[in-house]
């Protein structure tokens, strides 16, 4: 892993700076590849289990099988709706979330799903806004950037 402090990191050459950021990234991608597989597989290889419907309490979510997919069982207004136990995002499983109401929202990315037709109601963590500036053009044809929109 990367480690510097900011000192470290202000005195290395543009060049050493790209070469470890190209390998942070590389590295990243990595990582996150591997527990997109590492969750793939826990589920694939998690026990059936046979699950009543007395078992899911209201408003609360329990998990079961089809074939080697687990499948999320969320119970709202006495109702039991089913859905893929993975989050789009990384497959993460979303038992291990919130139900609040028909909503499931993902414990690791803030993503949030309906239940009732796995409809993506969030992609998950809010970012701040990209800040946008004024262009104008100088009479030789310079970009000029101006004050932030």
């Amino acid at each position: 892993m990367l480690e510097y402090t900011r000192q470290e990191i202000s005195q290395l050459s543009d060049d050493r700076l790209e070469d470890e950021w190209k390998h942070f990234m590389a590295f990243s991608t990595d990582r996150q590849c591997l527990r997109e597989n590492v969750q793939r597989m826990m589920r694939k290889k998690s026990p059936e289990r046979r699950v009543k419907s007395g078992d899911i309490p209201e408003g609360g979510m329990a998990i079961t099988k089809a074939g080697t997919r687990e499948i999320l069982l969320a119970k709202v207004a006495g109702k039991i709706y089913a859905m893929d136990n993975a989050c789009g995002h990384s497959g993460y499983p979303l038992h291990k979330g919130k139900l609040d109401g028909y909503v499931v929202t993902c414990r690791w990315h803030e993503a949030k799903f309906d239940v009732r037709g796995g409809a993506v109601l969030a992609t998950g963590r809010t970012f701040k806004p990209i800040e946008r500036f004024r262009v104008a053009l100088t009479d030789d044809g310079t970009v000029k950037i101006g004050e932030k929109l």
